[in-house]
């Protein structure tokens, strides 16, 4: 399995439109190919933090295109530009006895 660990700021405004953002976006969301969870924490000064896992590291950089859609359509919530750092999975015990296999 790879992670995409990304973060990024929500404007003080913004953080209650983020959270409806992101129930309406939820399809889009899921949608990426490859995706096994999503979980997306945010604390109360509006720093986000998504970790997306995958399949493996193909799946993880090929579901960029669909990202950066998502991306544009929260670039007005944001204060800065989202980064994304791809990380190999090592453990992920909860994943695996819900039937996800590691690689």
């Amino acid at each position: 399995m790879y992670a995409r660990l990304t973060t990024f700021r929500v404007k003080s405004d913004k953080l209650e439109d983020m959270r409806r953002w992101r129930e309406v976006n939820e399809a889009k969301i899921y949608a990426q190919p490859g995706l096994r969870e999503w979980i997306g924490m945010m604390d109360d000064k509006g720093e986000f933090t998504v970790l997306a896992v995958f399949d493996d590291e193909k799946a993880a950089r090929d579901a960029m295109p669909q990202v950066r859609a998502l991306w544009s359509d929260m670039a007005s919530m944001i204060e800065n530009g989202p980064t994304a750092k791809f990380l190999e999975v090592l453990a992920a015990k909860n994943m695996a006895t819900r039937g996800v296999i590691m690689a």
